[in-house]
């Protein structure tokens, strides 16, 4: 059985939920992940914050409920032009489905070849749009480093405001928490 490949597309990019197939790729075996999605092979890859931890946590996460596809990561294809590859610029997604209350955070890395051209703002706008179409969601929230400011800079342009600055214990130090509202549905 052939898993169904969820993608979204924006006016410069392409984003692709990894599945498990394609997460056991990125994990096992580089150069067959880069040939599923055809694109360039990047020396860079995987962005910061997808160290082998996360990847090995998403890998399990999507063994254990295959229907998460969507609700984790997701990569940003940037199609090439002129000939040239289509080249891997980021990943993002979110921390799971929505919870109880209706909350999903979001979040995204740009490899820093990529950065300041508006792509993460992009990327982010489909993912925001993709889960605002599930009725279930309700709230959008993202966290950050005070110190992050293109990371805050994305957020802000993607319609979201600075709620609290706390100490997570998880991060082990005192992160930003932005959220955005569900958009009203268009009439």
């Amino acid at each position: 059985m052939t898993e169904r490949l969820i993608e979204i597309r924006t006016k410069r990019l392409k984003l692709v939920a990894l599945n498990t197939s394609l997460s056991r790729l990125q994990i096992e075996d580089r150069a067959a992940f880069f040939d599923a999605l055809g694109v360039r092979h990047e020396i860079v890859w995987p962005p910061e914050l997808m160290d082998g931890e996360a990847l090995t946590r998403l890998d399990d996460r999507l063994n254990a409920d295959p229907d998460e596809a969507g609700w984790l990561t997701w990569v940003f294809i940037w199609p090439g032009v002129a000939g040239q590859p289509d080249r891997l610029v980021g990943a993002g997604g979110f921390k799971g489905a929505p919870d109880a209350s209706g909350t999903v955070e979001v979040g995204y890395s740009m490899l820093l070849s990529f950065r300041e051209q508006g792509l993460a703002t992009e990327a982010v706008e489909g993912l925001l749009d993709w889960a605002e179409s599930d009725p279930r969601v309700k709230r959008i929230i993202a966290h950050t480093l005070p110190h992050l400011t293109a990371s805050q800079r994305v957020l802000e342009k993607t319609g979201f405001v600075e709620t609290e600055t706390f100490d997570d214990p998880d991060e082990g130090e005192r992160v930003v928490r932005y959220e955005r509202p569900r958009r009203a549905a268009a009439a």
